[in-house]
C-alpha cells in the first residue's frame, strides 16, 4: 500500500484546506463538519487558528495546536481519500450538468 506525503498545504477559505502530495495529486478537504462537532475541534472554528495549520513529521499528517494546547492532527491517507473523494464528485456534478445542457 502507498503510504501518501502531504508537500504542501494552502487554506484558500475556513474551513478548507488544499493539499498538494508528493505524487503530484492536489485537491481540497472541508473541514466544516469536523469543526462543528466541537469538542478539541472548537477551536479550528477560529480562521486564525485554522491558517496556522502545518504539515507534520515526514509529511505524513497535518494538524493545528487548539488553544488548550492540544495537538489536533489527521493522517495524510485518509485526508487523500477524502480530497480524491471530493475531486470525483466534482467531476460527477460537471458531467451530470453538461448531460443536462446537451439534452434540453
Amino acid at each position: 500500500m502507498k503510504l501518501y506525503k502531504i508537500t504542501k498545504v494552502e487554506v484558500p477559505r475556513h474551513p478548507v484546506v488544499r493539499l498538494t502530495y508528493d505524487d503530484g495529486f492536489s485537491g481540497e478537504v472541508d473541514f466544516a463538519d469536523t469543526v462543528s462537532r466541537g469538542g478539541v475541534m472548537a477551536g479550528l472554528a477560529d480562521p486564525a487558528l485554522f491558517r496556522q495549520v502545518q504539515i507534520g513529521e515526514g509529511g505524513r499528517s497535518l494538524g493545528w495546536i487548539n488553544p488548550e494546547g492540544e495537538e489536533v492532527d489527521f493522517c495524510a491517507d485518509a485526508l487523500r481519500f477524502k480530497a480524491e473523494e471530493q475531486v470525483v464528485r466534482e467531476r460527477a456534478e460537471r458531467y451530470e450538468a453538461s448531460r443536462t445542457a446537451a439534452a434540453e
